[in-house]
């Protein structure tokens, strides 16, 4: 793949790394599985999980489907740990959008998916200039 062509598993890789300096810019330490099992980013702060973070990008500026059962399975994970459940994604040339997965059940879908799409979700970096004025994650 010398040919410069952007595979999709490329875009992906890119977009969890730019997910991840996000966080990195408001003092958040990261980790990236580096696995498709539904938790793409674990975000830290002072050694305290604060954030399960799951990606997804398209080259596309229509919609992304992201499995219902995908949702649950990050949901569970922050119940368990006590950290956020987000899912931070973004189209053709958008900023990092972020739906936090205890708000997934009013999102749009199909029976086995939900729909995001560049109206939802809420700028990462305006949720994490509001938190960090608030003091929150500190």
């Amino acid at each position: 793949m010398g040919d410069g062509v952007v595979t999709p598993k490329k875009r992906g890789t890119r977009f969890e790394y730019r997910v991840a300096y996000i966080f990195q810019r408001f003092g958040y330490s990261w980790d990236r599985s580096g696995s498709s099992l539904g938790i793409d980013l674990k975000i830290t702060k002072k050694g305290r999980l604060c954030y399960l973070v799951s990606c997804k990008k398209t080259s596309s500026s229509a919609v992304i489907y992201i499995p219902k059962e995908e949702i649950k399975m990050l949901r569970r994970a922050s119940m368990e740990t006590g950290a956020e459940g987000l899912v931070c994604f973004g189209f053709y040339r958008s900023p990092v959008l972020t739906v936090n997965v205890r708000d997934a059940k009013s999102l749009e879908g199909t029976e086995k998916y939900y729909r995001l799409h560049p109206e939802i979700g809420c700028p990462l970096e305006g949720l994490l200039k509001r938190r960090a004025q608030k003091g929150a994650d500190i």
